[in-house]
């Protein structure tokens, strides 16, 4: 069976992260392909021939009509959906939903209609749902084998505290780089860290290096606009393993990969209780959105106290398991079989 997933941003991180670590197993079972319509470094992780770039709209066409897919996935991006209308509308259709933030107007203004509506999470099929869409069924996101290899962190001489995440506005970097400022002001030893931002506007770089300037308490702290994928598994244990965390200023999460990457790995985790993040975390790693005072005095406990620090990593098991590929494959099987249009998909 051939399977089609269009999505507009060929970046490390979120959606695209996602399909690389589906790809493994999925691929085993059924012919992947993969359309962006644009790439900023994640074509080149997937096998020579499985990813391309249809920068264009007759190219996007061009690109499902040859594919002949069964099944064509369209993850939040509304020019494949057109695209896949004027090819022909080729196979079953399957949308799936990962955004939360003003980009879920597409879905009020759908000239197609689906055959079926995958979602990430129990809050995101309610939000779904909400909105008189259906039929809706969740496909937890993954991670692939390589979170789950050993490594052998390394003895740093300083504890840091990360924040992972895109420079906008859903994911607050402003509100992060306050809340490490006031943690790296209390706590003597800690380095602030921030990791993204790779493809954030030039004025919003600008800004964070000036807030890293001009903060005396971020005076030591360390940015990485990129980290490549497969390094990341040992970022969140060198974190963890040198007594650190990981702080979270979103807005609202569909999933919360971010957090579950950190669990999986043993790091703690401290984050707001917005989206589908108390599905993922317990209540000791939740603080009320806003109020940073309470973020903080959670980060500096989990810096100190190390049964606060196994309490924070108490629902590890469950996002394990949860995060698991094979977990997310048989979802997705479970899926075709609902949404089947002819015996091939069957």
């Amino acid at each position: 069976m051939k399977v089609l997933f269009c999505y507009r941003y060929g970046v490390i991180g979120g959606v695209s992260t996602q399909l690389l670590n589906r790809y493994t197993h999925f691929s085993a079972e059924f012919e992947i392909g993969v359309l962006y319509e644009s790439d900023h470094g994640m074509v080149a992780h997937f096998p020579p021939g499985v990813a391309r770039v249809t920068a264009t709209d007759e190219a996007r066409e061009a690109a499902i009509r040859d594919a002949a897919p069964d099944v064509v996935v369209v993850i939040d991006s509304p020019g494949f959906l057109t695209a896949w209308q004027r090819a022909g509308s080729p196979g079953s259709l399957i949308l799936e939903v990962h955004t939360t933030t003003a980009n879920l107007s597409y879905l009020g203004e759908l000239a197609v209609e689906p055959d079926h509506i995958v979602t990430v999470s129990e809050y995101m099929r309610a939000k779904l749902g909400a909105l008189g869409l259906s039929p809706i069924s969740v496909v937890p996101n993954c991670l692939d084998e390589r979170w789950y290899a050993d490594t052998v962190p390394p003895t740093l001489e300083t504890t840091p505290v990360a924040w992972i995440g895109k420079l906008d506005g859903h994911k607050r970097w402003r509100a992060a780089a306050d809340l490490l400022d006031r943690i790296a002001a209390a706590q003597p030893g800690v380095t602030p860290l921030l990791v993204g931002g790779y493809t954030a506007p030039v004025s919003e770089v600008e800004a964070l290096t000036t807030k890293l300037a001009t903060s005396r308490a971020l005076g030591s702290a360390r940015w990485l606009p990129r980290v490549d994928y497969d390094l990341m598994p040992g970022l969140y244990s060198a974190i963890a393993a040198n007594g650190g965390l990981t702080v979270s200023t979103t807005t609202d999460e569909s999933f919360g990969m971010s957090v579950a990457e950190a669990l999986v790995r043993e790091c703690p985790v401290i984050a707001p209780a917005v989206g589908a993040l108390p599905e993922i975390l317990p209540e000791e790693a939740l603080y009320p959105p806003g109020d940073w005072a309470d973020a903080a005095n959670r980060a500096r406990r989990a810096l100190t106290d190390s049964g606060f620090r196994a309490a924070l990593l108490s629902t590890a098991p469950l996002v394990r398991e949860r995060t698991h590929t094979e977990y997310a494959l048989a979802a997705f099987a479970n899926v075709l079989q609902r949404s089947a249009k002819s015996s091939k998909v069957a």
